[in-house]
């Protein structure tokens, strides 16, 4: 039994790694005339191709806004890695949709890996969209955009390629109004961290000149439905950099930090009237992607000391 499973491992090692190596040259000449190089070659890009098609008609149906059309392409036990199950994923793309009617995205391809039947994909996503209703405070829309890095995993079933799970490395979400959507905002977070550990929120704004700033930051685990982040807004400081300490969540979920600010400019009237315009508001997300706790990984007693 042993040699005839030797013998098979072996066979399959000259055909497929190295049979310049070990066939005879009227072998070569054989395998070249029944295609066999060809179709080497040719299955291992195939799958590729289906996935980029796959992809295809995945920016195809989500720029449409065709949901159902969209729904076929995950699989029914798809699970993302916030934990989030195929219908409440679905929920919130729908929820999505309505408030920015006019949504658009964009993808780029870094990778893609096959692996039998399965396969991932590194890509880039970009999302660009406008609000429904006007803001309270301001006579006009808002402008979202977004950023992130996603991998994909996908499953061959029933000859389709299905999405059953994804991730999102790095993420960073831009609402904003008036001047807002002009001044260049930084909110920098930890990508990743591991459970119930310090870190720090920054928040830089060049505001235009003559302007106000008053500016709150918060974190949000990653829930459904989302809980609000409690805001303490502060007057911007005058080095334009405003900071927070936060300690991860020991939930086993990951988590946004969240900054909102508002811009304002004054005005005096008849000389002694001072009115304050609101001429901007802008809100930032930034993911932090939580590492949970490994409480099965022994520490022996020496370290524990250190």
């Amino acid at each position: 039994m042993k040699k005839i499973l030797f013998t098979i491992l072996t066979l399959f090692t000259v055909l497929n790694f190295c049979p310049q190596c070990y066939a005879e040259s009227d072998n070569i000449v054989l395998l070249t005339k029944i295609g066999f190089f060809e179709k080497n070659q040719t299955s291992t890009a195939k799958p590729c191709d289906e996935i980029k098609k796959a992809l295809s008609s995945h920016l195809k149906y989500t720029n449409s806004y065709d949901l159902e059309a969209l729904n076929s392409l995950y699989a029914d036990n798809y699970v993302n890695a916030d934990g989030f199950n195929k219908e409440t994923y679905f929920d919130l793309i729908k929820k999505t949709w309505e408030s920015y009617r006019d949504i658009k995205y964009t993808i780029d391809i870094k990778n893609i890996q096959v692996n039998g039947d399965m396969a991932f994909v590194e890509l880039d996503e970009y999302a660009i969209g406008t609000t429904g209703p006007k803001s309270g405070l301001l006579e006009e829309k808002g402008v979202l955009k977004s950023n992130a890095s996603c991998v994909y995993y996908y499953e061959k079933i029933n000859n389709e390629w299905k999405i059953t799970s994804d991730h999102i490395t790095h993420e960073k979400i831009y609402l904003t109004y008036g001047e807002a959507q002009y001044a260049n905002v930084k909110l920098t977070s930890p990508s990743q961290i591991s459970s119930n550990k310090p870190y720090t929120a920054t928040l830089e704004i060049d505001a235009p000149p003559d302007t106000l700033v008053i500016a709150s930051i918060g974190k949000e685990n990653i829930t459904y439905p989302q809980a609000v982040a409690d805001e303490v807004f502060r007057k911007f400081p005058e080095n334009n950099c405003l900071e927070r300490m936060f300690i991860s969540n020991d939930k086993n979920i990951n988590e946004y930090t969240v900054a909102s600010y508002g811009m304002t400019k004054a005005e005096i009237k008849k000389g002694t009237q001072i009115k304050i315009y609101i001429t901007g508001l802008g809100f930032v997300m930034s993911r932090v992607n939580v590492v949970p706790a490994n409480n099965f990984v022994k520490v022996e007693a020496n370290e524990k000391k250190q």
